[in-house]
């Protein structure tokens, strides 16, 4: 299935993903400050013996990384660096387009858009969609494909896909995507990243 299409409906408490144009996966997970003695491209089963004890564990920062079309993506099984850490998503962005889509059961779904370095878009829906509420120096970038989706930039309703339908609409209209097999089938690029120093 094409773009985020399996993520429609399905239960995923917690979701961590960065995505960047144009970079490789050890490119963006090295970017993101993976541990590099940690680093390689494992089968399922090796995955899961190295890793399936810690693998939801927020400590761990277990990842696994690969590509879709133009993209490379990064899965964070059960650590949230790519929000917690303010400047990952400007790192990973240098030279190029970077993505972060997080959501949590409570409910919250934080987007962030950034190019060459610099934040351009950012949304947090735990405090509304309304631009008081972004970050970035175009908050309003997305405002007329969220409309388009049928939500109100200028309030709290996300229309009828609610929050993390709408945004990944909004990925999936840059051309993003994660093949569900390559998370559960396929030889998948994995390792762990440093935690953010505060």
């Amino acid at each position: 299935m094409a773009g985020l299409g399996w993520m429609y409906g399905r239960d995923l408490p917690l979701l961590s993903l960065t995505f960047a144009r144009g970079l490789t996966a050890p490119q963006l997970v090295e970017r993101m400050g993976a541990d590099s003695t940690t680093l390689a491209l494992r089968s399922q089963d090796v995955f899961l013996d190295e890793f399936g004890d810690v693998l939801y564990d927020d400590d761990a920062y277990v990842v696994s990384a690969g590509q879709y079309a133009s993209w490379a993506w990064a899965w964070e099984h059960g650590s949230w660096l790519c929000v917690e850490d303010d400047d990952l998503v400007r790192r990973v962005s240098a030279g190029t387009t970077a993505v972060v889509l997080h959501a949590n059961e409570k409910p919250m779904v934080e987007f962030l858009y950034a190019e060459d370095g610099r934040l351009v878009t950012g949304i947090n829906t735990l405090l509304s969609l309304r631009p008081e509420d972004r970050t970035g120096s175009e908050p309003h970038r997305f405002d007329a494909r969220l409309r388009a989706l049928k939500a109100d930039p200028d309030s709290d309703d996300s229309g009828p896909l609610g929050f993390r339908g709408l945004f990944y609409r909004v990925a999936e209209d840059l051309g993003i995507g994660l093949p569900y097999e390559d998370l559960i089938k396929t030889p998948v690029f994995s390792g762990r990243l440093q935690p953010r120093v505060p």
